[in-house]
């Protein structure tokens, strides 16, 4: 098994780097940004347990695909990324697998501008086949001195879930697959409250004022895990996906590194004051 350094010296590696930290990595909420006219948002994200990790493809619609994110495993959900208004394909091959192989996934959506989605992929189609849900972002400003909630049930075998927020419920008894209505709370740091028969846990999330946030429910052995994802972007304009030139499924170069360039950052970062403290110590 190949440690986190040795995936970021492989180009696929970058990216399921940056993967990585979206998806085991908590945030704070920030006030969130929208699409202006001409584009529409998009990220992706992987939430079926038993599924290993796989490669997205993209392409507009009709015309040839080509990988944009490799290695997305369970919980993972990618960054933004720009695209121009229109229709295109989705696709999902095991990680490695050749662009020829027929996917576990097909979907065609189509993206209006000024418009933000989140693609979530759930094992929830016929005998348990991927099945991807386009729900749209809402990153409107929410009432003065609050931020906004919704609850993504991603976990399969723990389910139903319900979900408590700051005084109030969240979402009740939420099969896996479903994604809540927004709820507007109070700023501040909240206790949720996780229950599903027998198995509880109480994670925290921080809400700020006028911030949007995506509350994954995941599951990992047997135990219930909340992941808080920001909706919005850290930047004013993500980046193109880079679909709309073509390419074809095999394209190396096609692959976008702008996910893993942040994530390196921190990598890195967070490798310099390790070493620090230890020759400290």
């Amino acid at each position: 098994m190949r440690t986190l350094p040795q995936l970021l010296l492989r180009p696929g590696g970058l990216i399921a780097a940056a993967l990585l930290l979206v998806a085991l990595t908590p945030v704070t909420a920030e006030a969130a940004t929208g699409p202006g006219p001409g584009v529409g948002w998009i990220r992706v994200g992987h939430l079926s347990p038993k599924v290993p990790p796989v490669d997205i493809y993209f392409a507009p619609f009709g015309q040839a695909e080509k990988v944009v994110i490799r290695k997305a495993g369970y919980g993972a959900v990618t960054p933004y990324s720009s695209l121009d208004p229109g229709k295109y394909t989705l696709s999902m091959r095991p990680a490695d697998a050749a662009s020829s192989t027929p996917p576990a996934l097909s979907a065609t959506i189509e993206v209006a501008e000024r418009s933000a989605y989140s693609l979530l992929v759930f094992a929830n189609g016929p005998d348990d086949t991927l099945k991807g849900t386009l729900v749209t972002d809402d990153l409107t400003a929410p009432a003065a001195g609050k931020g906004r909630v919704r609850i993504v049930e991603g976990s399969a075998a723990i389910a139903p879930v319900s979900v408590d927020g700051p005084g109030v419920l969240l979402a009740k008894d939420a099969p896996y697959g479903f994604t809540s209505p927004y709820v507007d709370v109070p700023e501040g740091r909240w206790p949720l409250g996780l229950r599903s028969g027998t198995a509880k846990t109480t994670p925290e999330v921080d809400v700020k004022a006028g911030s949007s946030t995506t509350v994954l429910v995941l599951e990992n052995n047997g135990v219930l895990k909340a992941n808080p994802i920001s909706d919005g972007a850290s930047l004013p304009e993500p980046p193109k996906l880079g679909v709309e030139t073509g390419g074809g499924g095999t394209a190396s170069a096609g692959t976008p590194l702008w996910p893993a360039f942040a994530a390196i950052g921190l990598l890195v970062a967070a490798l310099v004051a390790g070493r620090r403290a230890a020759r400290a110590r």
